[in-house]
């Protein structure tokens, strides 16, 4: 069993592959329906009955997903994911004006 450890042990193969693991597993970004409740704002406007845009940050890295709203949305509306339609698209509100000034 001397001879296998290149391939356990700290820096061995079976190490290093449980890093890259790691790794992917971290950057995979949440379903849409983990997004429900988060607050955002709109990036590509969301027009009546069509789809626009909307941006988050999720652990400090920015995120967009495709979102729908019963009202048309113009670009900058501060907005709250109320479902997900899909595994990458979702569908919001808007916030009002006190909802502004929140983190």
């Amino acid at each position: 069993m001397a001879q296998l450890g290149w391939f356990k042990g700290p820096g061995g193969l079976l190490t290093g592959l449980d890093r890259v693991v790691l790794r992917l597993r971290a950057k995979k970004p949440p379903a849409a329906d983990a997004m429900v409740g988060a607050a955002g704002h709109v990036v590509t406007p969301i027009p009546r009955g069509g789809y626009g845009e909307v941006l988050f940050s999720v652990r400090g890295r920015p995120l967009k997903y495709a979102a729908r709203a019963h009202t048309p949305l113009a670009l900058g509306a501060r907005v709250r994911v109320s479902s997900a339609l899909s595994p990458s698209a979702i569908e919001v509100a808007r916030l009002g004006p006190a909802a502004d000034t929140c983190p």
